[in-house]
């Protein structure tokens, strides 16, 4: 009975290494191949000079996957998954996470693929200051009922409403690890919870909230944190500008400028020239930072940007 157990694993491996030596996909070297610890991987082989691109999965697919340079050299990458801050899902606050990324120290790997543009129109208003105020994404110009469609797979984290703000908005996460916004639509068509494919309608168009006029306001957020559209989008091709996007702290250093503004509330009987001389900025330059003349009529309770 051992004899005939020795004997098939014999026959077993002898087969398993003439199926090696006629597989295309096992790759042949002089110098040993070291072995994975646990599950077994198809080795891929690399030129010396390659990039090896990783990338986002979600948290149930993540493995360790051989990978053969072209002079032998062998290691594992860790294909990782969402940030462990994606665990708290909140339903009602755009930023939950309190994430602050400007000092970050890793780059981060972010696939792109599967990207579908929210709608295929010009730019109105860019990412930046704007009137005395930072602008924290990009206006696509849209007409009434226009359709609005989710940029990547993912699930709707939130719909709401702001009078003073974003109007009917949808946030969107993704299972690349970002999150998107789209705001003023005249309409929502998906409900919190509610999985969606990319190029999936979301809304339409619309003017609601704080705006002057018909359009999408799209912005692109990383652990609630902003990144300027532009660093990942070709707005006027309506594709991204890779397929993978490295993600470092260098993406968010507008945000140390946007921490030195200060701002002057207007109350009953200021002027400009009396905020000039409580705040030590000149009326002129106050205009330039607002955007206003010096003969605009000031209201309580506005906010007059002086750093």
């Amino acid at each position: 009975m051992l004899k005939w157990g020795a004997l098939t694993v014999a026959l077993f491996c002898t087969l398993t290494l003439h199926a090696a030596d006629n597989n295309p996909f096992f790759f042949k070297k002089n110098n040993p191949k070291p072995q994975p610890a646990t599950n077994i991987h198809i080795p891929v082989v690399l030129p010396q000079s390659a990039v090896i691109v990783v990338p986002f999965y979600t948290p149930s697919s993540q493995q360790n996957i051989p990978v053969i340079l072209a002079d032998g050299d062998y290691r594992m990458l860790h294909f990782g998954g969402l940030p462990e801050e994606y665990e708290l899902w909140d339903e009602s606050i755009i930023n939950p996470y309190g994430v602050r990324l400007v000092e970050m120290q890793d780059t981060i790997k972010i696939d792109m693929r599967g990207y579908f543009p929210p709608v295929q129109k010009y730019v109105t208003s860019n990412f930046g200051f704007r009137r005395g105020q930072f602008h924290y994404g990009v206006d696509l110009k849209v007409h009434k009922g226009d359709t609005v469609f989710c940029a990547f797979d993912g699930q709707v984290r939130l719909v709401n409403y702001q009078r003073r703000g974003y109007g009917n908005y949808v946030v969107v996460r993704h299972n690349n690890g970002l999150e998107t916004l789209y705001a003023h639509f005249d309409k929502t068509l998906v409900a919190i919870g509610q999985m969606v494919k990319a190029g999936e309608a979301l809304g339409m168009g619309g003017n609601t909230g704080r705006s002057t006029g018909y359009h999408l306001h799209f912005e692109t957020r990383y652990l609630g944190n902003v990144i300027n559209p532009n660093d990942l989008y070709d707005f006027e091709e309506y594709r991204v500008k890779d397929d993978i996007f490295w993600l470092s702290a260098a993406n968010f250093e507008y945000v140390k400028e946007v921490e030195k503004i200060r701002f002057w509330t207007v109350r009953q009987g200021d002027s400009l020239s009396k905020i000039a001389s409580r705040t030590g900025v000149s009326v002129a330059r106050l205009c330039a930072l607002n955007n206003i003349r010096q003969t605009t009529t000031l209201r309580i309770g506005q906010r007059i940007r002086y750093t």
